[in-house]
């Protein structure tokens, strides 16, 4: 059971800008659920939910990145409505629509999450929560328009009802417009027009006029001279409108009703999967605010220590604002003490290590480099700014007691303490002694701390306690101006005279200043500031060496763009060379279904020859554009076969076949060849011979063993395709269609074709595969062909052809 989150003081959280950090994350949520949550609660209870939520986190980021993010439009917050209906009451039209809209959205989000389970496991099990509602939400969308209202067919008796009430104000209509031309009213109307009081016709009658037109005065102009009368002629036909336009509003009523009883027995999964949504939602804007800053996931220790690589302030980056990063290493339970000059980024140190433990705490990702580690501190304490108060008649140096007084009352192992210019406010002396007896004590109860200062006493602190030690930020000396970086494990120098030299204080004030603080204290502040330019210096050595790595690197980025930019430029072409082939193959089969149609049409004894070669030569044009697209194949070594070497043993290879054996030579420049018991014809530019055969066989014939002379066979010449002496219904890839394992329906509708095509190429018989099985199959296929009158005689297979299993049919001349 997850822990409650111990609350931070809100002086912490507003020192380090915590609430500004979560204004930019609830700003990045997608629901009004969501950004109200975070606005409200944010902390998480113990380690695990934070180690938690930084993964689901991690999660939605990469969901992003493919492309692929939650989607979160559309969900409202229908959580008030739940409540009602739940109350029994019923909802109105836009409250239903609203409750079917979200509930289809979540159905979405679910969906979108389970076929993503690989990839993100975590937010996956999360929507797991919400459950499936499209028996509640599905009827209910049918039955509103897009402008919500509802349909007609909401109910069996709205419709109707409707049109009765259309037919009655149509008759209503066709009335008044009469009653306008009626001479008996014409002459009184005020205007020729009539219009509608209290939702029932009038006629604009003058006041002169009352007494000539009976009917119900419904009211006047606001000139008084015009009085807006309903004729008796039609008050029958009004009341019988009103009438039947009661009866639609009842209906509706029951509708909603109904509707909403439906939404009241789901309206626990509703709220179920909003609460699912609503989580969903923050993790989803967290990740969105992560990439913002360029954050990474954290590795978050039950050890309260820092360990932060190139940390940068997560409202500087926010803001667009220049940020400097910086390592920061802090040990669980010692304090860091960072001097150097004013406006040097001190405090902005200290708050970034103070937003990333409140950051650490909600599970977010934190603005460093990937493998930084934060440790869990279950309190954050801080004394930043002035502390005097007008109204409690504190000093600045008072209101810093206080503060002290209480962090030595509550602060402990687990804590970590920020204090920006520790005792300061007083004399120096003295406050420094009083800053280093704080501190001590703080560290002897296990505190996490860090310090900014520029007593010289603490410095010294630094390098002899080892619970302490120092850090400073970066001045340069050539352009007397502060770096902002942080350097571990030196003290800084304050810099106070080389700054008031830069901000213009006179060359001799600043002369007589360091005389009077003596040779020894310029010269540490010489050594501090010498050490702190030489630091400088190396950082900016690292730093181009970084800047030449991250050059090679973006150069490979772009070299791997460029080949991804012209992968996607060649699928691209290749899905536009494919529609334009399926354009021209839906051409194809539209001619050939328009070929076969003219042929159905004419009796078989009305085909001629002219009328097949027609169609061939109608089939052959579309057949051409569709074959011109086809992909260019590499084709198996071999060398292109021609007549004088086709001889009976010579081995083949057809692409789109494979290996071949030879058979005979057509004088139509074709070449018939077997693929194991079946013939096929093909012509002879698709023939190759096989030369790695070949050569293999050459290399078996030179072997000493003796072997009979090979007889050479002369080449079967076909005239017509028929060879001398030979059965013209000889079995071939052409003629066979395969129909085993389709309904009796299909296979006679496939064979029926099969037999269309056939007769359209010229051959002679056609060969049915439909297997033993149960007779069903072949009984069928067997009826449709003996009563085909484009069929001259039916048989079943001979034991060579396959036996019962096949159906021979011989196709008219």
């Amino acid at each position: 059971m997850a822990q409650t989150a111990p609350v931070i003081a809100a002086r912490t959280l507003e020192d380090l800008g915590w609430p500004t950090l979560v204004d930019h994350w609830a700003k990045r949520c997608a629901t009004k659920r969501g950004e109200a949550r975070v606005r409200s609660t944010q902390m998480l209870g113990d380690v695990a939910a934070a180690r938690e939520r930084a993964a689901e986190i991690t999660e939605a980021r990469g969901l992003a990145a493919r492309g692929e993010p939650l989607p979160l439009g559309s969900i409202s917050d229908i959580a008030p409505a739940i409540d009602r209906v739940k109350k029994a009451a019923a909802l109105e039209a836009a409250e239903l629509v609203a409750v079917a809209t979200t509930g289809r959205s979540l159905t979405r989000l679910r969906a979108h999450l389970r076929e993503r389970n690989q990839v993100a496991p975590k937010l996956a099990a999360r929507a797991e929560a919400i459950s499936d509602l499209g028996h509640v939400y599905h009827p209910i969308l049918e039955a509103f328009d897009a402008d919500g209202r509802l349909v007609d067919h909401a109910s069996d008796a709205l419709g109707p009802l409707r049109r009765a009430l259309a037919s009655l104000k149509a008759q209503l209509e066709k009335s008044m417009g009469s009653l306008l031309t009626d001479e008996r009213f014409a002459p009184y109307l005020q205007d020729a027009y009539y219009t509608q009081r209290e939702e029932r016709y009038v006629l604009p009658v003058r006041t002169d006029g009352k007494g000539f037109v009976a009917g119900i005065v419904h009211g006047t102009s606001q000139s008084g001279q015009t009085l807006f009368i309903e004729p008796q002629e039609i008050v029958e036909l009004n009341n019988r409108a009103k009438l039947a336009e009661a009866e639609i509003a009842d209906e509706e009523r029951r509708i909603l009703a109904k509707f909403s009883g439906w939404v009241a027995e789901e309206a626990d999964a509703f709220l179920a999967a909003l609460d699912a949504a609503e989580t969903l939602d923050i993790i989803a804007g967290a990740a969105i605010m992560a990439e913002d800053t360029v954050s990474a996931e954290p590795i978050i220790d039950e050890a309260p220590r820092v360990a932060l690589l190139h940390a940068r302030h997560p409202l500087m980056l926010l803001a667009e604002r220049r940020c400097v990063a910086n390592d920061v290493h802090v040990a669980a339970g010692a304090t860091l003490l960072i001097s150097g000059p004013n406006a040097g980024g001190k405090t902005v140190a200290l708050k970034t290590v103070g937003l990333a433990a409140l950051m650490t705490r909600a599970g977010l990702h934190l603005t460093a480099e990937s493998g930084s580690a934060m440790g869990w501190f279950h309190d954050v304490r801080t004394d930043i700014g002035d502390a005097q108060s007008l109204e409690n008649d504190l000093s600045t140096f008072s209101g810093h007691l206080v503060n002290l007084r209480e962090l030595l009352t509550t602060a402990g192992s687990g804590s970590l303490v920020l204090i920006d210019e520790i005792a300061v406010g007083t004399e120096p002396e003295q406050g420094a002694a009083l800053a280093q007896a704080v501190l001590e004590a703080l560290a002897a109860r296990g505190v996490t701390g860090m310090i900014t200062t520029h007593y010289e006493r603490l410095k010294a602190l630094g390098a002899t306690d080892p619970r302490f030690s120092n850090a400073s930020v970066g001045f340069d000396l050539a352009k007397l101006e502060p770096t902002f970086k942080l350097h571990l494990g030196t003290p800084g120098s304050s810099g106070a005279l080389a700054l008031a030299q830069r901000m213009g204080v006179a060359t001799e004030v600043v002369n007589r200043a360091r005389d009077l603080i003596g040779p020894h204290v310029a010269k540490v502040e010489d050594l501090l500031s010498s050490v702190a330019d030489q630091q400088r210096r190396i950082e900016e050595e690292r730093a181009a060496l970084l800047a030449e790595l991250e050059l090679v690197e973006s150069e490979r980025h772009a070299a791997k763009q460029t080949r991804e930019k012209s992968l996607q430029r060649f699928e691209k072409q290749t899905r536009a060379i494919h529609g334009e082939a399926f354009q021209e193959l839906k051409a194809a089969r539209r001619e050939i279904e328009e070929v076969r149609r003219e042929l159905r049409a004419k009796a078989a004894a009305e085909i001629t020859a002219e009328d097949l070669k027609a169609a061939n030569r109608r089939l052959a044009i579309p057949g051409a554009q569709v074959s011109r697209h086809e992909p260019q194949r590499q084709l198996p070594p071999g060398t292109p076969a021609t007549p004088d070497r086709l001889v009976h043993g010579v081995p083949l290879i057809v692409p789109r076949l494979g290996r071949v054996e030879f058979v005979a030579v057509h004088t139509d420049g074709k070449v018939e060849v077997r693929v194991g018991s079946m013939r096929a014809t093909v012509p002879i530019k698709e023939v190759l011979i096989d030369t790695h055969r070949s050569a293999r066989r050459a290399e078996q014939a030179k072997k000493p063993e003796p072997a009979p002379a090979p007889v050479q066979l002369p080449p079967v010449v076909l005239v017509d395709g028929v060879p001398a002496g030979g059965k013209a219904n000889a079995r071939t890839v052409e003629t066979t269609i395969d129909v085993r394992g389709n309904r009796a329906d299909d296979a006679v509708t496939q064979v029926d074709r099969f037999v269309d095509e056939s007769m359209l190429a010229g051959r002679d018989a056609v060969f049915v595969v439909h297997g033993h099985g149960t007779g069903a199959l072949r009984a069928a296929i067997r009826s449709h062909l003996n009563l085909h009158k484009g069929i001259d005689k039916v048989r079943a297979g001979e034991q060579a052809e396959g036996g019962d299993g096949v159906t021979v049919a011989f196709l008219k001349g």
